[in-house]
C-alpha cells in the first residue's frame, strides 16, 4: 500500500498538469479563395448559437480597425466585402466553457471561404470567448499577410 501511495504522489500531478492543457490555434488560406482586399466585414449569427459569439467576434474585427456589423443573413447588406462564419463547440467542466472556435472568412456572393481558423483550448488553460476570437482572427490574418 505504501508503494501505491508514494506512485499516486508521483503521478497524480503529472497526470493533472499534463492531461487536459491541449491549445491549438491554426489558419489555413483556402486554395482558389480571395484575398482580403477591403476591410467590411458581415458576422453571421450562427443557428443555434445562445452566446451571441457573433457580436464578439464583431468587436474583435472592429478592435483590429475593420468594419464590421452582426446579424442575420436577411440583414446582411449587400455591399459587403467578407461574410464571416463560424462555429461554436462547449463543453462543461465545473461549468461551460468554450472548447473550440472555429472561423471563416468568406466570399459574400458564392459563400466560397479564402481563410479559415481554428482556437482550441481545453479545461485547464481555457480563456473566455472574447480571447479566443482574438486569437483566432489574429493567427488567420498574419496568415493572409503571408499569403501576400
Amino acid at each position: 500500500m505504501k508503494k501505491f501511495s508514494k506512485f499516486l504522489l508521483l503521478f497524480l500531478p503529472i497526470f493533472f498538469i499534463t492531461g487536459c492543457a491541449i491549445h491549438k490555434n491554426e489558419a489555413f488560406i483556402i486554395p482558389n479563395g480571395d484575398k482580403l482586399e477591403n476591410k467590411s466585414f458581415f458576422v453571421l449569427h450562427s443557428l443555434g448559437d445562445k452566446r451571441h459569439l457573433e457580436e464578439i467576434i464583431r468587436d474583435a474585427l472592429v478592435e483590429k480597425g475593420f468594419v464590421a456589423i452582426s446579424g442575420q443573413k436577411e440583414n446582411m447588406p449587400e455591399k459587403i466585402d467578407v461574410l464571416v462564419t463560424y462555429e461554436d463547440r462547449w463543453m462543461w467542466d465545473l461549468g461551460n466553457y468554450l472548447i473550440q472556435l472555429d472561423i471563416q472568412f468568406r466570399n459574400p456572393k458564392n459563400e466560397y471561404p479564402f481563410v479559415a481558423g481554428e482556437t482550441v483550448r481545453t479545461s485547464l488553460i481555457r480563456k473566455e470567448p472574447k480571447f479566443m476570437a482574438d486569437e483566432v482572427i489574429s493567427k488567420m490574418l498574419e496568415k493572409l499577410d503571408e499569403g501576400k
